[in-house]
């Protein structure tokens, strides 16, 4: 795998207008189209592998309160970020339910939408068909 060339890819779509998001739980997928506005140039970007993944509004309790779109807005992917060795563990844990703390991950990229974070865990990346393996970050003890 090349990783130079990926974060050079990836550099390419800060700052893009997403034009399509999709979610498959069933194919271990995250799909997104992206456009550069400078150069009209399109990116189709595909997570493949994906074992897990946690979306969040914003930081604190800002997350709590979620700007309506308005007409004419878009949701711009502010940046995209590729962690060889992942962040760090990711780990839910709960007061009532003890059972929540088996999940956990690792995510090796996080996406930036305005002040929304998407953090990805991921085996590969495929970016306008060139497919890059990046496989799992280095298992994370439980």
């Amino acid at each position: 795998m090349n990783q130079k060339k990926l974060v050079a890819l990836l550099n390419e779509m800060w700052a893009t207008v997403v034009k399509s998001f999709h979610i498959d739980i069933l194919s271990h997928t995250i799909s997104l189209n992206v456009k550069v506005v400078d150069n009209e140039k399109y990116y189709k970007i595909v997570f493949k592998g994906v074992s897990s993944f946690y979306f969040v509004e914003n930081s604190g309790d800002s997350r709590l309160n979620p700007v309506d779109p308005e007409d004419g807005d878009y949701i711009e992917l502010t940046s995209i970020d590729y962690y060889k060795n992942g962040i760090g563990k990711i780990h839910i844990s709960s007061s009532k339910e003890i059972w929540v703390g088996e999940y956990f991950s690792s995510a090796n990229f996080v996406l930036e939408f305005w002040e929304a974070l998407l953090f990805i865990e991921a085996k590969s990346i495929v970016i306008n068909g060139e497919e890059f393996l990046v496989d799992y970050p280095v298992k994370v003890q439980s």
